[in-house]
């Protein structure tokens, strides 16, 4: 039985993807649950995965529930290295089903940086909820600031990637 579904989605696969048909894994085309918290990140655009008029909202919680990456790293914005952790933009971007070329990334005080999908998918750009283990206040640029492993990769420690490392992160906006 499973030899014919094979054979049967591996010959139908390619003309469902020639007509058009968006053909996700089941994780990619569920609705995602609603937030039972305070929303940290809405995330807009071309997305295929929403839980409130055709956006995605997340609560800490469901970031939390992602697979979550850590790194040590100094910063030019802290006075020494800090353990940050939290779920790689990648990563969310393939769970909300992204299919934009660039993501908008968008502050609490609307500063705004766009970003390549591809440059995401390349580098290990986290969506940081915590520092040393405690998650960050609006006051410690939280509760989510976009961050790179600065020491770990000098070519990171540049002007260019220090200006997509928003903090107070609030949207990201898929196009």
């Amino acid at each position: 039985m499973r030899a014919k579904l094979a054979y049967f989605l591996g010959g139908i696969m390619p003309w469902l993807m020639l007509a058009g048909v968006a053909v996700f894994p089941a994780s990619a085309a569920e609705p995602l649950l609603s937030p039972q918290h305070p929303v940290v990140l809405t995330v807009t655009g071309e997305i295929h995965r929403t839980n409130s008029d055709e956006k995605a909202l997340f609560d800490l919680s469901m970031l939390d529930k992602l697979p979550q990456q850590s790194f040590s790293t100094d910063t030019p914005w802290t006075e020494r290295k800090h353990l940050f952790s939290g779920v790689l933009l990648s990563e969310l971007l393939k769970y909300v089903g992204a299919e934009g070329k660039t993501v908008r990334v968008v502050a609490l005080n609307d500063y705004h940086v766009d970003i390549d999908i591809e440059v995401a998918s390349q580098h290990p750009l986290l969506l940081a909820t915590r520092m040393d283990g405690e998650t960050m206040k609006i006051r410690d640029k939280g509760p989510i600031w976009l961050m790179l492993p600065l020491s770990d990769n000098k070519s990171y420690d540049t002007k260019r990637y220090h200006e997509l490392l928003a903090w107070q992160l609030k949207t990201l906006d898929i196009r």
